[in-house]
Formats: C-alpha cells, sequence, structure tokens
C-alpha cells in the first residue's frame, strides 16, 4: 500500500498583492510630493526675479522723484510760476 500524501495549501495571493499596492502607493506619494517641491520651486524662483525686477523699478522711481525736488530744478522753475522768496514779515515761525 502506497503511503497517503497530504494535498498541499496553494500560497495565499492577498499578501503579495496588499504589498504591491502599498509599494504603489509610496511610489505615487513620493511622486507627488516631488512634484509639488518642484512647482513651489518654481514658484519661489518665479517670486524671487518679481521681487528684483520691483527693486529695480523702485530704485528707478527713487532717482526720478530725487531729480524732480532738486532745489536747482525747482529754482529754475519758480520764475515760471510767478515765485519768489518770501518778503519780510511772510514767513511765520510756530513755536
Amino acid at each position: 500500500m502506497s503511503a497517503r500524501v497530504k494535498p498541499t495549501r496553494r500560497p495565499s495571493k492577498v499578501l503579495p498583492t496588499v504589498l504591491g499596492v502599498l509599494i504603489a502607493m509610496v511610489g505615487f506619494a513620493t511622486l507627488m510630493i516631488r512634484l509639488e517641491a518642484t512647482r513651489e520651486g518654481y514658484r519661489l524662483s518665479a517670486l524671487h526675479d518679481e521681487i528684483a525686477k520691483l527693486q529695480d523699478e523702485n530704485r528707478e522711481l527713487r532717482l526720478t522723484a530725487a531729480q524732480l525736488s532738486s532745489h536747482d530744478r525747482l529754482r529754475a522753475l519758480a520764475p515760471q510760476y510767478h515765485l519768489a522768496p518770501p518778503g519780510r514779515g511772510q514767513v511765520v515761525m510756530l513755536p
């Protein structure tokens, strides 16, 4: 008589499937985080460029304001508008 052979159980496919799904989810999450970091890097770079542009514009506007309010220029323009230095008694000093 032959020895009785026990039937073997098939290995479960649930564990490898769960592990595969978890690995895929971790990979996808890592990809999304890197994508968002890259996007923020580009946004930050654009903001730095805008700051530099606005600083240049501010510098130019300050220079223009300084040129327009220079004493020599204002003295040269005063006669066109019939302006003269104040006479005696026209300036009142407040305490």
